[in-house]
């Protein structure tokens, strides 16, 4: 606890993970400044949690999302946002 308070904190009362590693408590979501709608995202995605068209702002949809990171890993604008 003497090192790890702040995260302590947010994981109960935030119910969020600053670090980004638990999976039940992070989303992923699209930065729509940033996307460029390339796709690179919708093909690695295993769940087909991820629709838009070729240049055009893509979504996540949170309930199909397995939260595997491949949509984060694959995109090359900085465009998908860990919560």
């Amino acid at each position: 606890m003497r090192y790890f308070k702040d995260e302590y904190i947010s994981h109960i009362k935030e119910k969020k993970c600053p670090a980004g590693v638990c999976k039940d408590l992070i989303t992923y979501s699209v930065i729509a400044e940033n996307c460029t709608g390339c796709l690179a995202c919708k093909k690695v995605c295993p769940s087909d949690a991820v629709s838009g068209e070729l240049k055009k702002i893509h979504e996540i949809d949170k309930q199909k999302c397995i939260k595997c990171g491949a949509c984060f890993e694959a995109c090359n604008f900085d465009a998908i946002k860990v919560e």
